[in-house]
């Protein structure tokens, strides 16, 4: 996640998988393995007389195949359709009225497909058992599935055509030019359009399974007790006989030049454009190490004060007026992490294509010698930074469902133990960490860069855009499955 988002407990130690409850060094925070696999986390917090209730699943899609892509999401839809308990969606909604839910909803993302909702504690078995019924035994027949294929696909087609997915797709589409298919989370809508009740079930049976699914409880709730009900609910939920199978597909590096895409956003002014740079970054999955010193270095870049934004701000050439227009951060995926350099300049009436080729190479140039250099004073401010971690962490723990998220991020992108080990690698990071991220993936890497500009200032400077060999973004060619099947 980014070094913002990424908050995540106080101090923490890592704690190795068990079958028992056991508590953690977050105040109120226990945890407990199942016999099936199955991970529970409950978060004590009697503040007001409520539970919230989630259960995550390891998938999403960073497990989509070209031949699978927008199936999850399609699945997630399924969900609220019924199952063996409540026959249709119509019964599925009056339990959740009666339960007095007032709050709830689903998502499929890139790494983690979730459901969530909020009720009176003292329903909360009511509340674990009615999810139970829907993760495990899900309605899944043919009347169903045709029926939410039109809303799914309605949800894609109302996003493609937004100017910032479009842009969104085209970066992560070329970052990730091996496999776009797995940051795709709404997916392709041929596939979507096509989808079958097997493909249905195969997915239900290989990653809806207790091994690869957890659940998560915070509220006006006693730990015992929860642990108590989720066995009695989910520990006869047969784990399965085959492992999840995940594969991290090999990295595909940018070889020769940086990749140059330009697009025409109206959402922008004549007078500003916005210009972003990105590179592949660490994998939660395999380089979780890495991660760490990664978010160190994006605090540490975002320092106002700081040798990253000065080096930006001071820069004639790119007009940028201040440091609210400089951003440098990393954001944990499980198998796409990604580092990013924006801004948004002031036009000034200066040509975009030599401002937008100058932002690079002060990052080339200029900001990765400086970071590589132990007495520019770059990581001089390295326990500062560790320490503003902390405190955003602690801000984000203030309630039971903001830990109970970062939590469930965590567990889908790098595994639990991630989480309750993070303050103790944050606080190890050392200088020489910070270098060595910077050496390994920025130094001498070729990225993305990508510009956006109103449609004034795009016919203006189109050819110049064009000589530079920059390529034109449009709605056809941004989505790497738009000519899949054509």
């Amino acid at each position: 996640m980014s070094f913002i988002k990424k908050i995540v407990g106080t101090v923490l130690f890592l704690c190795a998988s068990f079958t028992f409850a056991k508590s953690t060094k977050i105040e109120g925070l226990y945890r407990k393995k199942l016999g099936n696999g199955f991970e529970v986390f409950v978060m004590e917090n009697n503040s007001a007389p409520l539970a919230y209730i989630e259960i995550a699943v390891r998938t999403g899609a960073v497990t989509q195949t070209p031949q699978t892509a927008g199936l999850f999401h399609l699945y997630e839809h399924l969900m609220f359709k019924g199952n063996s308990r409540y026959k249709n969606q119509e019964e599925f909604t009056q339990a959740m009225n009666k339960l007095g839910v007032g709050d709830w909803n689903g998502t499929t993302g890139v790494d983690r497909v979730n459901y969530f909702f909020t009720v009176p504690s003292d329903v909360v078995r009511d509340g674990m058992e009615f999810w139970s019924y829907a993760i495990r035994t899900p309605k899944i027949d043919e009347d169903e599935l045709e029926r939410e294929k039109g809303v799914v696909l309605s949800e894609i087609n109302g996003k493609i055509t937004q100017p910032k997915v479009i842009f969104s797709s085209a970066i992560n589409n070329t970052i990730f030019a091996e496999s776009p298919y797995r940051v795709d989370s709404a997916g392709n809508p041929n596939v979507v359009k096509n989808a079958t009740v097997e493909q249905m079930k195969s997915i239900q049976s290989k990653f809806y399974v207790p091994q690869n699914s957890a659940l998560f409880i915070g509220g006006d709730v006693h730990h015992e007790e929860i642990f108590r009900y989720a066995e009695e609910i989910f520990g006869s939920w047969e784990k399965s006989k085959k492992r999840v199978e995940f594969k991290n597909p090999p990295k595909k590096e940018i070889s020769q030049n940086d990749i140059k895409i330009v697009y025409e956003d109206s959402s922008n002014s004549d007078s500003i454009f916005s210009v972003g740079y990105y590179l592949r970054g660490p994998d939660g999955e395999i380089d979780a190490k890495d991660t760490f010193a990664a978010d160190v270095w994006g605090n540490l870049a975002n320092d106002p004060d700081g040798i990253f934004v000065k080096s930006f701000t001071r820069n004639p050439l790119l007009s940028i007026p201040d440091s609210d227009y400089i951003y440098g951060g990393y954001y944990t995926q499980r198998a796409s992490g990604r580092i990013s350099f924006s801004s948004a300049m002031i036009n000034n009436g200066k040509n975009p294509v030599e401002q937008a080729n100058e932002f690079v190479r002060t990052i080339k140039e200029d900001l990765t010698r400086k970071m590589l250099d132990k007495h520019s004073g770059f990581t001089s401010k390295i326990k500062n930074a560790e320490k503003k971690l902390a405190d955003s962490r602690i801000y984000s723990m203030e309630t039971a469902q903001g830990i109970l998220s970062s939590l469930s991020f965590f567990f889908a992108s790098c595994g639990s133990e991630y989480f309750f080990d993070y303050d103790k690698k944050i606080s190890s990071t050392t200088e020489d960490d910070v270098r060595d991220f910077v050496k390994k993936y920025i130094e001498n890497k070729n990225g993305v860069l990508a510009v956006g500009v109103s449609p004034a200032i795009f016919e203006k400077y189109k050819t110049d855009f064009e000589n530079a060999g920059f390529r034109i973004v449009s709605a056809q060619n941004a989505f790497w499955w738009f000519n899949e099947d054509k």
